[in-house]
């Protein structure tokens, strides 16, 4: 039996924009990580079987804080194309994520919160 070694190669998955049938992933990984290093990690721990992978090398984000510059590391953004489609459905609550980030968006009516009498100093006067 052949040992199998692996980098330290930490994989964060981008959530996919539909849940049926993914062919394309994108997934989040350090720098120093090659195309056949994902390759692999995929194929043997995930048990996902990988047509091709196309990589790009992504700047962290900078932004001021108190007068100081910070910024987010440094990472690689992998697309990966699978030879068979993956589905979501049972495995990851893809509709939960989803019906959350509807809900967040729906925003009230505004006769509806004009129709709602709000307390007012004007009603709780006390006679002295």
């Amino acid at each position: 039996m052949a040992n199998v070694h692996f980098t330290n190669c930490p994989i964060e998955f981008i959530m996919p924009p539909s849940s049926n049938n993914v062919r394309d992933i994108s997934i989040k990984i350090i720098p120093s990580a090659t195309k056949p290093e994902i390759k692999r990690i995929l194929e043997l721990v995930h048990g996902c079987e990988v047509e091709k992978v196309r990589t790009l090398n992504m700047k962290g984000k900078k932004k001021m804080l108190g007068g100081r510059l910070v910024a987010r590391p440094d990472y690689k953004k992998a697309y990966v194309t699978l030879k068979n489609p993956l589905s979501f459905s049972h495995s990851y609550p893809v509709h939960l994520v989803e019906d959350e980030r509807k809900s967040i968006n729906v925003k009230p009516k505004l006769a509806s919160l004009r129709s709602e009498k709000s307390p007012s100093l004007d009603s709780k006067r006390v006679a002295l």
